[in-house]
């Protein structure tokens, strides 16, 4: 048996530096998931064997991936360890993107996006599970919710990148190449930097090593387990809770732009202005969740969706031509909803905390689970809207989110000291 050392007597500057190179990582995870939206009508324009239509699959495709990937590679980590799964997967990201810009035919692309597709879900869940092991619990959330920032950061970074390869007239495919390169060189600096968790115990892990000292057989974990009597409903609420998410955001955010065109009829600049600001609350949102969940625990969070909830209400019902400073009135309702909605930051590490060691991979796996169920919601939407208008089916919103936060105020506390902690009932839920 391998003498293992605990995660406290790695020094500090490596998990440091450990948790900036999977940052890295999560960076261009963030960047390749949503850059097949941006690159759109390039590819119509310059492919002939590309359509609208194609493009639209692509993201389709992208998304199996991801829930494939999810699902996955939290058996493979668990089985081979986490560090060489990050690795691999972080490697495959960019390799496939690089492979992706060599065809131009919409098999190769579809196939390519469905590869990526499987290394984005897979790093989101192994990359959870590593981040929180390298620091205390105390600290998880402004961790995981700083990573999950990473979305909002790239989303500026490639639209100022994209503004800047205008500007001196280089090719649209510099957007794919920066999504490709990047990960390459963030896969070899983890070799060094990522603690070998084979070695290594992580924050979080003490138990289970001591049993395995003991001569306990090393817990594997796996999907049957998860599904089974002790974990059942635990794995289902939270792929309900993740579902729902996905429904309520496609409900109001995936089409607002629309909204506010056909049924608002603003123009394109104040459409711009109205989906920038509330984008920001998002950024912001994530690092004041975080640091509210370390405080006060996990659940307290759900109350931002609760004013999601609220605040797409009276977006629905707000006049379109009340100013707040220079600012549109539904610009700051907007900001105040997105910043509700990054509450779930934190879902990532607080999925992984809800189950024994063994199953973290697939307790941080559960968040793109839940694409099981909210894969469905565009089409569901266009189904009501067609049955009766935009603004109704979109009213659908605002109910997801407030039965989102209810369910979310269903399941344990897992910080210590939070103040819905309560020791009987997280033990009962891992029992």
């Amino acid at each position: 048996m391998i003498e293992r050392k605990h995660m406290s007597e790695v020094p500090m500057i490596q998990r440091i530096a450990a948790y900036i190179a999977i940052l890295v990582g999560y960076f261009f995870y963030c960047y390749n998931f949503v850059i097949i939206d941006y690159v759109r009508p390039y590819l119509v324009e310059e492919y002939d064997s590309i359509s609208l239509a194609d493009t639209a699959q692509f993201y389709t495709w992208q998304s199996v991936g991801a829930l494939i990937g999810a699902l996955s590679c939290a058996w493979v980590a668990s089985n081979f360890g986490k560090k060489s799964t990050l690795v691999v997967i972080t490697a495959l990201n960019g390799g496939a993107t690089i492979i992706n810009m060599m065809f131009t035919d919409y098999a190769t692309w579809a196939l390519m996006r469905f590869i990526i597709g499987i290394s984005l879900g897979g790093y989101f869940t192994v990359a959870v599970s590593m981040m929180i092991g390298l620091f205390t619990p105390s600290v998880r959330g402004k961790l995981t919710a700083f990573a999950s920032s990473m979305f909002s950061v790239a989303l500026m970074a490639m639209g100022a990148y994209a503004a800047f390869i205008t500007s001196i007239d280089a090719p649209w495919q510099s957007l794919m190449w920066v999504g490709g390169i990047p990960p390459l060189v963030a896969a070899a600096l983890m070799i060094f930097l990522l603690p070998n968790d084979k070695k290594v115990i992580a924050y979080g892990e003490e138990e289970a090593a001591e049993q395995e000292n003991a001569g306990a057989e090393k817990k594997k974990g796996s999907w049957g387990e998860m599904l089974s009597a002790p974990y059942r409903k635990l794995t289902l609420s939270c792929l309900l809770l993740a579902g729902l998410n996905f429904y309520g955001y496609q409900f109001f955010s995936g089409f607002v732009t629309t909204y506010l065109r056909q049924v608002r009829e603003f123009d394109g600049a104040t459409i711009g202005i109205i989906f920038s600001i509330s984008a920001f609350g998002s950024l912001f949102g994530a690092w004041v969740w975080g640091a509210i969940a370390d405080k006060y625990g996990r659940k307290v969070n759900a109350l931002g969706f609760i004013i999601a909830g609220v605040m797409a209400s009276v977006f629905f019902v707000a006049p379109s031509d009340v100013m707040i400073g220079s600012l549109n009135m539904l610009a700051i309702l907007g900001l105040i909803y997105n910043f509700g909605l990054s509450a779930s930051a934190v879902w990532g590490g607080y999925f992984s905390e809800l189950f024994p060691p063994h199953l973290r991979n697939f307790g941080a796996a559960l968040f793109h689970g839940g694409r099981i169920i909210g894969m469905w919601a565009p089409m569901v939407l266009v189904y009501i809207q067609e049955r009766s208008d935009l603004e109704t089916a979109m009213w659908g919103s605002p109910i997801i989110w407030i039965i989102a936060g209810l369910l979310w105020f269903s399941l344990p506390e897992t910080l210590k000291g939070g103040i819905f902690y309560k020791e009987k009932s997280l033990k009962q839920a891992n029992a």
